[in-house]
């Protein structure tokens, strides 16, 4: 039977409604997990639309917040011939986000399935509010610089300690190597700190560069070393790989976002080099810390 000028009016008014709401195809956890570990992060868009308060409490290493609502004037933020991989706080977020990216013109969208919830515990995650101002008060270049050198410091001091607690011969023998590359990390700041700011550096630097100066050593994610190292005591392995995994997962995230953020072509390098170290450490505790799953 020949459709006549209705049902075509009607059938191709049905083309456009569902090439218009077309879902993007999704990715698991486990997908997505093995496609960051692949592939640099300049190569791909990751997009959180979270809201704030959200993407505080925990999202993927240097995702980008575009909110959901404000997602579509935004968009000139992506380059849309790159993958980009989009996610919310759960599934249902995402998949809006991807289907109007689609639609958008951008070529290769994947919505992660579950949103940040189903990441299980690898997000960046946010900070104590009582520590919060310490973070918060680094707004220049050069306090940025300062604030990541000591949170490098609180995370050799933390490894340092960790090295000697534990028995196990391999984790104890990786431990010692974050020291040593926290040690290199502190040394690659001071000399970013002193091209940036065109002066030396003072002998107790970083002190007295951020507005607040904390009371003791912290690490990334706002925690005391003494604290941390404190916990440990008693753990098994697994766990104490599982916090060293996200002290590694918010440093990656500071870092890319660093390299995002700053105004120079040198400091950006560097925070590259930096966010391509910390995904390396990254990887290689989620590898030991396979042995003891």
């Amino acid at each position: 039977m020949i459709a006549g000028p209705v049902e075509r009016r009607q059938e191709s008014k049905l083309v456009k409604i569902t090439s218009y709401i077309r879902p993007a195809p999704s990715w698991t956890v486990e997908m997505v997990r093995a496609y960051l570990q692949k592939h640099h992060p300049e190569d791909f868009n990751l997009v959180d639309v979270s809201q704030p308060q959200e993407y505080a409490a925990g999202h993927l290493p240097g995702a980008l917040l575009l909110p959901l609502d404000s997602l579509e004037e935004r968009l000139h933020e992506l380059d849309p011939e790159k993958p980009t991989i989009v996610y919310g706080g759960s599934g249902l977020p995402g998949r809006a986000a991807a289907n109007l990216l689609v639609n958008a013109g951008f070529q290769q969208v994947h919505c992660m399935e579950g949103g940040v919830a189903a990441w299980q515990g690898k997000a960046a995650y946010g900070l104590p509010q009582q520590e919060f101002a310490f973070f918060a008060a680094a707004g220049t270049p050069q306090e940025h610089i300062a604030l990541a050198w000591r949170l490098e410091e609180g995370a050799r001091l933390f490894y340092s300690g960790v090295a000697e607690l534990v028995h196990d011969r391999q984790a104890a023998s990786l431990f010692r190597e974050l020291v040593t590359a926290e040690e290199h990390h502190k040394v690659t700041l001071l000399s970013l700190y002193e091209g940036v700011s065109g002066h030396p550096a003072a002998a107790d630097f970083p002190r007295g560069l951020l507005a607040q100066e904390p009371a003791g050593e912290l690490m990334e994610g706002g925690m005391w070393v003494a604290e941390a190292l404190e916990w440990t005591q008693g753990k098994q392995i697994r766990d104490i790989l599982e916090l060293a995994m996200s002290l590694e997962t918010n440093a990656y995230d500071r870092y890319l976002l660093l390299r995002r953020q700053l105004p120079d072509e040198n400091s950006r390098r560097v925070f590259e080099i930096l966010s391509d170290e910390e995904r390396r450490h990254l990887q290689k505790l989620t590898e030991l810390l396979t042995h003891f799953i």
